[in-house]
């Protein structure tokens, strides 16, 4: 790509420089915009929860910094549009000013003017999966934490799911239940491996219980097979135990940590935690998979936008091809959501639904670029 000449370098350098320009830009605009989104938007939950006396109050400065524990989130969310949305414009920049031209004149392929622009954008998607990716996820849990400050949280009747288990709360006469089980058979309502950690209302420790299996029912648990250890280290045995509850839970349902919360070096381990423990993955697996393909679908938003921006020679603006680049980027990004969408109803696999999107757009792109210089080549 490169040769002894050191104008082709310089041209290569400013290019890449000039791209990476629009690139900021767009980034930067979209990031305020969704800034001042996410600013009116918690404004208006503030405003809803002004009467409740149990949530601290939410002033200007918590609304605004909630805002910015946002934005690492969004901007790896936005990444691919500012992509596209920059590179149109500096394409249609390029042909504006004919630089495009002047390259092709010179001997310089498309593919040589890119391949330094490619490699600059790859190294911003690793850099957005492996730092920005941990670094957002940090700020979303403290983010959720001060949502349930500020705006409360659902009660939710259902088992979460962790690396140690799945855990659920439950109240039984008068008394906090702080329910763990090993295993769980959601089909039968019944857990396995369990220990029930009892608290009084003031969360003053009362008792352990333990037992190889409990079975969920109407109003109640029944407790088989166990032991249960006072405060005062104090055991007892017995082999059916049931606890009367205030909530139903006929049928157990089970949350897991969203996937946008897991880091991404953390993927496999919890995967392989949730299929020990028979859960589905569908949903995980592909949201790993479109983690591990931004910085594709990056060059493939490049491409794409290249190949159609720079097609035309000629110097006016062409709103045709402009509204074309961005419907083909956008539409490559919601048909991978809709693609992704089916894989975690399990109707496509796993791996063709996180991968199939990314590379479909960025065999398109390479295949549109390659077709421009073949066709200057045959002009020549």
């Amino acid at each position: 790509m490169f040769t002894t000449n050191d104008q082709p370098i310089i041209i290569y350098k400013y290019l890449t420089k000039d791209i990476l320009k629009y690139f900021l830009f767009a980034l930067f605009a979209l990031v305020i915009l969704i800034f001042f989104i996410d600013v009116i938007e918690l404004f208006r939950r503030s405003s809803n929860k002004a009467g409740v006396s149990n949530l601290i109050k939410a002033n200007v400065l918590d609304i605004i910094s909630m805002a910015l524990l946002k934005i690492s989130g969004n901007i790896q969310k936005i990444l691919p549009f500012a992509v596209l949305i920059g590179s149109i414009a500096c394409f249609n920049q390029w042909r504006k000013k004919n630089y495009y031209i002047v390259c092709k004149t010179s001997g310089i392929s498309l593919w040589k003017i890119l391949s330094p622009i490619l490699v600059s954008f790859f190294l911003i998607g690793l850099i957005s999966i492996i730092i920005l990716n941990p670094f957002a996820t940090l700020l979303s849990k403290k983010y959720d934490n001060l949502q349930a400050i500020f705006f409360g949280q659902k009660n939710l009747k259902s088992l979460s799911f962790d690396t140690k288990g799945f855990w659920i709360k439950q109240i039984s006469n008068g008394s906090n239940l702080l329910i763990n089980a090993g295993k769980i058979n959601e089909n039968l309502n019944t857990l396995l491996n369990v220990n029930i950690f009892v608290y009084d209302y003031n969360k003053n420790f009362e008792k352990k219980i333990y037992a190889n299996r409990a079975v969920f029912s109407e109003q109640k648990i029944d407790l088989f097979e166990g032991r249960i250890i006072n405060n005062n280290s104090k055991l007892e045995l017995f082999n059916r135990l049931t606890l009367y509850i205030k909530s139903d839970t006929k049928n157990l349902s089970v949350v897991t940590i969203e996937p946008e919360k897991i880091f991404i070096f953390d993927f496999p381990g919890y995967l392989k935690q949730m299929q020990q423990y028979g859960l589905n993955t569908s949903e995980y697996l592909i949201h790993f998979f479109k983690l591990i393909c931004q910085p594709f679908l990056i060059l493939s938003m490049i491409l794409l936008s290249a190949s159609l921006m720079l097609r035309s020679s000629e110097r006016k603006i062409e709103v045709g091809i402009v509204s074309l680049s961005l419907v083909v980027g956008f539409s490559l990004y919601f048909i991978g959501d809709f693609i992704f969408a089916l894989g975690s109803s399990e109707k496509l696999p796993p791996l063709l639904s996180g991968f199939g999107p990314t590379l479909i757009g960025l065999f398109a792109g390479c295949y549109l670029t390659s077709d421009i210089d073949e066709a200057k080549m045959k002009d020549r």
